[in-house]
């Protein structure tokens, strides 16, 4: 009994230091590498270093699926490639029916999780500088512009900056944006690079400050060079399966599965034409008068005795086809999380609430993940935004915080939730900003807040004048 004791004790110990060395190994790899570090380890200290950083391999992987899914959603799709052919001596051209439903499926997903604005929470005093920015940045369509890149390519990036004063952001095209992560995955410098007229353009990021570069003339050279306050650009990402620092689009998923449906529509639409619209006239034996036209209906011929004539037609196994479109529908709205009842695969007759909502379980699901992603963004841009506001003079407590509510663009029941928030306030387990930025009636929470107290002072002050009048009149 004591032998198994010491023994536990002793294995005990040498986890215990296992793991202590193990963690400040971790740290000594997280720490070890900034970006000259990396520089001088990857590209001998060379000041056009990151000309050959957007060489490699995985960025130049990376930034072809993004010019691809742009290809994508601009028409070019794989149906377009099926040849035609010849049909009765003559060219036939195929049908190649292109369907935009990618565009439905992405859009639903952005507008669902930010079709509507964020709702700011945290510290007032914060929160209520943080609208400001909002209100005067246009953020709330920036919010949607980076959740719509990030869905489209998997990744979005957002660039801080200060212009008269006044917070701006700048969206970085997917397809020029190289994030620079150094082996322990920190990331350590941004590249944004682009070609324009045979001219190579390159906005390099660093921690500190921001230099232009370009070869016009022929030489890569430094245009320009500014001081950097915000940091990096912030790099948003969904999540994926293959490598933490990217993400991944959701075309990836569904563009099979719209490929089947176009080339089976496709050569539908053509056996349809070609083989029960459009019949081959067979005639078996001699006809007396020559021979007429395939094409030809109506006609009334003679043919010798023993002959015979009819015309050939395929017979189409409707219930097939049916089945196996049926089948690729419902697949497709499992893999795009999408409901049923956005495409029209539902009766909505008498839907409750509570069956809304298990409809609608997909697409909130895939809400989640986004509002994850994105959140993470998010906070460093609240962060971004508070140390500039410092800098201008503005003072906040450590404690002071923000943060964001999403508002889902689900159909609900407006008599419901609005009956539901009433009973936490008569219960005071609400407060009244609270019910105002959960309710769908309210756009601007600020204002409705200034609007209310405006209300109350002057309610207050007409209280005050009456009871003077009732005073002078007593007198």
């Amino acid at each position: 009994m004591n032998r198994h004791v010491v023994k536990l004790n002793f294995v005990n110990t040498n986890f215990d230091r296992w793991v202590k060395d193990f963690t400040l190994k971790k740290k000594g790899m997280i720490n070890h590498m900034n970006i000259n570090e990396y520089i001088e380890k990857n590209y001998n200290g060379k000041n056009d270093w990151f000309s050959q950083e957007v060489e490699k391999g995985y960025h130049l992987q990376r930034i072809s699926n993004v010019v691809n899914y742009k290809n994508y959603l601009g028409g070019q799709h794989k149906v377009l490639q099926r040849e035609d052919i010849k049909y009765k001596e003559q060219e036939y051209i195929t049908r190649k029916i292109v369907i935009q439903e990618a565009k439905t499926i992405l859009n639903f997903h952005s507008t669902y999780l930010l079709g509507k604005p964020v709702s700011l929470v945290g510290s007032e005093n914060m929160v209520k500088e943080i609208e400001k920015i909002y209100r005067r940045g246009e953020y709330n369509d920036i919010d949607y512009r980076i959740l719509d890149k990030m869905s489209k390519f998997g990744d979005a990036y957002e660039y801080i900056y200060v212009d008269n004063k006044v917070i701006k952001s700048k969206i970085i095209d997917s397809a020029y944006g190289y994030p620079v992560y150094s082996e322990s995955g920190n990331y350590i410098a941004f590249i944004e690079h682009w070609i324009t007229n045979n001219i190579y353009y390159y906005n390099v990021y660093y921690t500190d400050r921001v230099q232009e570069w370009n070869n016009e003339g022929g030489e890569l050279q430094l245009i320009n060079e500014y001081k950097n306050i915000t940091g990096l650009p912030i790099h948003y990402h969904s999540l994926s399966d293959e490598d933490d620092n990217f993400g991944v689009s959701i075309l990836k998923d569904i563009r099979p599965i719209l490929d089947e449906i176009e080339d089976l529509l496709s050569k539908m639409g053509d056996s349809i034409y070609t083989l029960s619209l459009n019949p081959l006239l067979t005639t078996i034996g001699q006809e007396i008068e020559g021979t007429i036209s395939a094409d030809a209906c109506g006609y009334n011929i003679s043919l010798e005795a023993g002959s015979d004539m009819k015309y050939v037609s395929a017979n189409m196994d409707y219930s097939t086809i049916k089945l196996y479109l049926d089948t690729l529908a419902q697949k497709l709205n499992i893999v795009a999380h999408m409901p049923s009842i956005v495409s029209g695969n539902t009766n909505v007759a008498n839907v409750s609430e509570v069956s809304l909502k298990l409809l609608y379980q997909l697409a909130d699901v895939m809400a989640m993940l986004s509002e994850k992603c994105i959140t993470r963004g998010l906070n460093k841009r609240f962060n971004i935004f508070k140390k500039i506001l410092e800098l201008q003079g503005i003072e906040f407590q450590d404690e002071d915080y923000v943060s964001v509510a999403f508002n889902y663009s689900r159909p609900m029941n407006m008599s419901e939730l609005l009956d539901n928030l009433r009973k936490q306030f008569d219960m005071n387990a609400i407060s009244k900003r609270s019910i105002i930025e959960k309710s769908p009636l309210t756009t601007d929470v600020a204002q409705e807040l200034f609007r209310l107290d405006e209300e109350g002072s002057n309610s207050s002050e007409k209280v005050v004048d009456t009871e003077a009048d009732n005073k002078g009149d007593r007198n």
